[in-house]
C-alpha cells in the first residue's frame, strides 16, 4: 500500500528527468544534444517543443551570414560585367558604383528580408515534413514538425558558413560568376559539369546534407512515432522533393540569365 504512491512518484520523476526536458534551458539541451546526443533531443523536442530560441539564434546567424556574403556577391557581379564588357572598364566601374551605393542602401532591408525567407523556407519544409509524417503513420503535433526542422535547420545553416569559409580558403578571386558563390562540398567535386540541373543533384549529396537527412530518419521515429523503415522512407522522399525543386528552379534560372 505505502510503496504505490512512491513508485507513481519514480516513475513521474524518471520521465521528467530522464529526457532532460524540465526547466527553462530545455532548448539549450535541446541544441546541445542535436550534436552531442541526437536521441535526448528527439526526447526534449517530442515532450516540450522547443523553437522559438533557436529559431532566433538561426535567424540572427543568417543576417550575420548575409552581411558578410554582401562583398562577394558584387565580386561576382563586376566579374560578370567585365567579362560582357571586356573593353569598358570605366563603364563597369560605373554601373558597380551604383550596384554598390543601392547595396549599401537596402543593407539593412537585405538583413531583414533574408532572415523572413529563411522563416518562410522552415515553414514550407515544417509543412512537408509534417504531412509525410502524417502519410505514414505518424502520431504528431504540428508543433512537433516545427521544432524537429528547426534543429535540423542549424545543419543547414552550418554548411553556409562552412561554405562562405570555404570560398576564401580557395580564394575570392575564383569567384567569377553568382554560380561560384557555392563551393563544391558533394559530388559535385567529382561529377560537375556544364548541367546546372544535375549539377544540383551532385551538389545535394555532401556530408552535411547525409548528416541532415540521418537525423531526420532518426527524429521521424522517436518524435512522431513513425516505423523506422517509414522514417527513412520520409528522410528519401523529403531529400528527392527538395532536390527536385531546388534543381528545376536552378535549370529554369540558367536558361533566362543571358550568357
Amino acid at each position: 500500500m505505502t510503496g504505490h504512491p512512491g513508485s507513481t512518484h519514480d516513475e513521474r520523476s524518471a520521465e521528467t528527468g530522464g529526457d532532460h526536458s524540465q526547466g527553462p534551458n530545455a532548448w539549450f539541451k535541446a541544441l546541445f544534444c542535436i550534436f552531442a546526443s541526437p536521441r535526448r533531443s528527439f526526447e526534449i523536442i517530442r515532450h516540450r517543443n522547443p523553437w522559438l530560441a533557436t529559431l532566433l539564434l538561426v535567424l540572427a546567424g543568417n543576417a550575420a551570414l548575409a552581411l558578410a556574403s554582401a562583398p562577394l556577391g558584387l565580386q561576382a557581379m563586376r566579374a560578370q560585367l567585365t567579362e560582357r564588357m571586356p573593353g569598358s572598364p570605366d563603364q563597369v566601374d560605373a554601373m558597380m558604383a551604383q550596384f554598390e551605393q543601392a547595396a549599401a542602401a537596402g543593407r539593412w532591408l537585405a538583413m531583414a528580408t533574408g532572415p523572413l525567407s529563411v522563416a518562410l523556407g522552415l515553414a514550407i519544409q515544417t509543412v512537408l515534413v509534417w504531412l509525410l509524417a502524417i502519410a505514414l503513420q505518424g502520431r504528431l503535433r504540428f508543433v512537433q514538425s516545427l521544432a524537429l526542422m528547426i534543429h535540423l535547420a542549424v545543419i543547414t545553416h552550418l554548411q553556409s558558413w562552412a561554405n562562405f569559409l570555404l570560398l576564401h580558403v580557395r580564394g575570392t578571386d575564383a569567384i567569377r560568376s553568382q554560380l561560384d558563390l557555392r563551393a563544391p562540398m558533394g559530388l559535385d567535386l567529382l561529377l560537375a559539369g556544364d548541367n546546372a540541373t544535375l549539377n544540383v543533384v551532385y551538389a545535394s549529396i555532401n556530408p552535411f546534407t547525409v548528416w541532415f537527412l540521418a537525423l531526420l530518419g532518426l527524429g521521424a521515429a522517436a518524435v512522431f512515432g513513425v516505423p523506422e523503415r517509414k522514417a527513412w522512407l520520409l528522410a528519401a522522399i523529403y531529400w528527392a522533393t527538395t532536390t527536385a525543386f531546388t534543381a528545376a528552379a536552378t535549370g529554369l534560372a540558367a536558361r533566362l540569365t543571358p550568357t
